[in-house]
């Protein structure tokens, strides 16, 4: 088994950053990365798109299996080398039942993991900027519910579209590569809106109370401690504050990146 030897922070940066850089025309993506938002930085709005819609990332490290004892090559489910990455456990997998609700309003929600197998390999595309290039991205509305304490982990291997979320497996065959980023975005046309201040408190308002529902379900002695994440009001009431806000309650709650993507015109 190979391990990357990176963090998901790390990679997750590496995939973000490969975003603000990529060229698709008039097609931009702006993450919102509040933790290292300089509130001085006054060029931040003019990242945004004028029209767009939401996009949202959870971030997981692969490990690559090839040994004939591996599970699934031994069990014949897979024929050559296969990745996998696992889901949190803790407390029935609860981390991955709150972005299972969180799809069903939200339904551009992912799991982003890595096809590389190494930090010298994760090095050499950081710099030919080839992180997203090859990377696995995963719809969470093709995701099935968990809701046992048990393991589970979902697999696939490199250039297929097909994954496997087990322990009950099931084939899906929906999945993309960061090589086809462009046309899942515009292929989300019919969602657009203007980015503008309505966008914005909407967009918090929303996330809001889909956060407060997951923590008075399933963490009723924590509603107290996140109380003033989700009830203070942002610093300020324009749209640059609303999304870092919204995007502070989207890490803190479900462990998620929020992008803005759309159009520059």
């Amino acid at each position: 088994m190979a391990e990357i030897g990176i963090s998901e922070f790390t990679f997750g940066y590496a995939f973000l950053y490969e975003q603000t850089q990529a060229n698709w025309g008039d097609l931009r993506a702006a993450p919102i990365l509040p933790s290292l938002q300089q509130e001085e930085d006054q060029g931040w709005d003019a990242r945004l798109p004028l029209a767009g819609t939401d996009f949202y990332y959870q971030f997981k490290l692969s490990d690559h299996l090839s040994r004939g004892n591996s599970k699934y090559l031994g069990d014949g489910t897979y024929n050559g080398p296969y990745y996998r990455f696992w889901l949190h456990k803790r407390k029935n997998n609860r981390q991955h039942q709150r972005l299972r609700q969180h799809c069903a309003a939200n339904p551009n929600t992912y799991y982003v993991a890595p096809e590389f197998n190494s930090i010298e390999q994760f090095n050499d595309r950081f710099l030919a900027r080839q992180v997203a290039a090859n990377s696995r991205i995963i719809p969470l509305t093709e995701c099935g519910d968990i809701n046992d304490g048990e393991w589970h982990c979902v697999t696939f291997q490199r250039g297929s579209p097909d994954w496997i979320l087990h322990s009950e497996p099931r084939r899906h065959e929906k999945s993309y590569t960061g090589e086809e980023l462009g046309a899942l975005y515009r292929g989300s046309v019919q969602q657009w809106h203007r980015i503008d201040i309505g966008f914005a408190e909407r967009l918090f308002g929303k996330t809001r109370e889909i956060a407060r529902r997951v923590i008075a379900e399933e963490e009723p002695e924590r509603a107290q401690l996140v109380r003033p994440l989700l009830d203070e009001a942002p610093e300020a009431p324009d749209r640059r504050h609303l999304l870092l806000r919204t995007a502070d309650i989207l890490s803190a709650t479900l462990g998620v990146t929020l992008v803005l993507v759309g159009s520059v015109q």
